[in-house]
């Protein structure tokens, strides 16, 4: 989140400022710091959730959604999706794992979206907190709550695994960046037409989650 007490734990972001020459920056430490806030935020959902840890994949609404990616590779959004989840060799091919990294490929991304450079730098100014707020949140509140993008503003604001508050200023940015993200998750099959959390969403988005901070919360 855009203020730093907000954060699942504390991110080294805010790191980077202050060095006017970077030869002083400990990129290591960064690093290290960084893989921490990924851990932190993983072991969080998996806390929060366990019943979604639990849960099996809807199958059907999976073959049909990973059918979707498949067969429109070059087209919107999954085009940006491909590219931000690094899948230039090939497509996993297992199909779990292909709608895991669809559906997390922008918020930790593992090469060019090819989105325009606002909309990537607004999806990566949020952080875990943003993310893991809404998402539990809207996990916990179940099949056919509504997502659209103030609606996952309040439910990360309301998290009561996150600590602190939103201030004022935060709504708008923050809105902006779920809004980039709500019509693709409609895309891949996670909100229905009406932007309402689908039984694939609830299984599938706190994976990928997890998957985008390098974890799993189908492994220990």
């Amino acid at each position: 989140m855009s203020d730093s007490e907000r954060n699942v734990t504390p991110t080294p972001a805010d790191d980077l400022d202050g060095y006017d020459d970077l030869e002083d920056f400990d990129a290591d430490g960064f690093l290290q710091e960084w893989q921490e806030a990924d851990r932190t935020a993983v072991e969080l959902i998996r806390e929060a959730l366990p019943d979604v840890v639990e849960a099996t994949a809807p199958q059907e609404a999976l073959a049909t959604a990973v059918q979707r990616v498949r067969e429109h590779l070059t087209d919107w959004p999954y085009r940006h999706l491909a590219s931000a989840a690094d899948w230039s060799r090939r497509l996993p091919a297992d199909d779990e794992t292909l709608w895991v990294q669809a559906a997390g490929a922008l918020v930790s991304m593992h090469g060019e979206s090819g989105l325009g450079s606002h909309e990537e730098s607004s999806l990566m100014a949020l952080q875990h907190a943003d993310w893991a707020g809404a998402i539990i949140g809207l996990a916990r509140a179940g099949v056919g709550t509504r997502a659209w993008p103030g609606d996952l503003f309040e439910l990360a604001d309301k998290c009561p695994e996150i600590e602190g508050s939103y201030e004022d200023d935060d709504r708008e940015p923050i809105e902006f960046a779920f809004e980039l993200m709500v019509p693709i998750w409609e895309a891949l099959g996670a909100l229905d037409e009406h932007r309402r959390l689908t039984p694939l969403g609830r299984w599938g988005l706190p994976r990928a989650l997890a998957w985008a901070w390098d974890g799993s919360l189908d492994e220990e």
